[in-house]
C-alpha cells in the first residue's frame, strides 16, 4: 500500500488528496494520501517521522519548499538550481535517503500550453519571489523564455535572477512592483504568471499597472479555488482573452510527481475531474 501526503502551512482544504487518490484509482494502486498542516519548526521532524513510518513520497507546498530542498540527501538539477522542492521521495527500506524533486516547473509549462502559450523564446512577466517563483523562473528560462521578475522588493527579485545558472541569467531581469515597474515589465510580454497569494491583488495600487496589459497576453495565476474569481481574475476580465487559475497547474505537477515517485504515469482526465469536484479553499 502506498502512503503519501501533502505538507504545508495550512493544507486542511487542499485538493491534493482528491487528485492523488484519483490517480491511485486510475492506476489500480492501493494507496492513502493525507493532508498534514505543519509549521516551520516541526517540518523536518515530521518528514523524518513519516519516512520511518513507511511513507513513499510527500508533496510540499508553501511555505516549506526551500526547507524541503535543504532537507533532502539528493536533489534533481531543477531543485539544485532553484533551491525549492515540492516533492520528497523516500528510498524504500532506507527512509533516511530522501530525494527532492520540483515538478512545479513542469506543471507551469503544461498549464501555459493548455492556454495555447508556448513559453520558449517569449517574453514573460513573473510576479513574486518566493519558492513557487523560484521554480517558475527556472522552468521558463530553461526553455528559453525571457523573464521579467517583478516583486515588491527589488532585491528579492534580483536574488532569483542571480541564482539562475550560467548564461541563463541574461534571460531574466528584476523589476520592483511599485513606481510603474509592473507596467514597464508588461511592455511586449506575451504571458503573465502570478505566484503571489490571490489577496496580493486586492490592493488597487498593486493592480494599477495592469491597464498596460495587452489583450493577447496570457495570464496564469497559481492561486486557485477563489469563489467568484480572484482579484486578479476580476481585474483582467475583459482585458485579456486567455486567463486560467492554478488548478490545471496543480494537476499537471501532481501527474509528474506521481510519475517520478512511483514510476507510473496516471491519466490526466480523471485527476482534473477530481480536482474540479473537490471543494477547497485557495492554497
Amino acid at each position: 500500500m502506498i502512503l503519501a501526503a501533502v505538507l504545508g502551512g495550512d493544507v486542511s482544504r487542499s485538493r491534493s488528496p482528491a487528485i492523488h487518490k484519483a490517480a491511485y484509482k486510475a492506476l489500480g494502486i492501493e494507496g492513502r494520501f493525507d493532508a498534514m498542516s505543519v509549521d516551520g519548526e516541526r517540518f523536518a521532524s515530521l518528514v523524518t517521522d513519516l519516512g520511518q513510518r513507511g511513507y513513499r513520497y510527500l508533496n510540499v507546498t508553501i511555505p516549506h519548499k526551500a526547507a524541503a530542498a535543504a532537507l533532502a540527501t539528493t536533489r534533481s538539477a531543477m531543485v539544485r538550481n532553484c533551491g525549492a522542492a515540492n516533492t520528497l521521495i523516500f528510498e524504500p527500506g532506507h527512509p533516511e535517503s530522501i530525494h527532492a524533486e520540483n515538478t512545479d516547473g513542469h506543471g507551469l509549462l503544461a498549464a501555459l500550453e493548455d492556454l495555447g502559450a508556448r513559453a520558449g523564446g517569449q517574453d514573460a512577466v513573473l510576479i513574486g519571489a518566493g519558492g513557487a517563483a523560484a521554480g517558475a523562473v527556472e522552468a521558463l528560462t530553461a526553455v528559453g523564455a525571457r523573464v521579467r521578475v517583478v516583486a515588491r522588493r527589488l532585491e528579492a527579485a534580483q536574488i532569483l535572477v542571480d541564482h539562475l545558472p550560467g548564461q541563463r541569467r541574461a534571460l531574466a531581469r528584476a523589476f520592483a512592483w511599485s513606481d510603474g515597474g509592473l507596467g514597464r515589465a508588461l511592455e511586449g510580454a506575451r504571458m503573465l504568471v502570478s505566484s503571489v497569494p490571490a489577496a496580493a491583488w486586492s490592493d488597487p495600487n498593486a493592480a494599477n499597472d495592469l491597464v498596460r496589459i495587452e489583450r493577447e497576453t496570457v495570464v496564469l495565476e497559481m492561486a486557485y479555488g477563489i469563489a467568484g474569481g480572484s482579484p486578479l481574475a476580476q481585474v483582467v476580465r475583459g482585458r485579456v482573452v486567455r486567463y486560467a487559475d492554478g488548478l490545471g497547474m496543480l494537476v499537471h505537477q501532481a501527474v509528474r510527481a506521481i510519475e517520478v515517485a512511483l514510476g507510473e504515469l496516471p491519466p490526466l482526465g480523471p485527476l482534473l475531474t477530481a480536482a474540479r469536484a473537490a471543494k477547497a479553499e485557495p492554497r
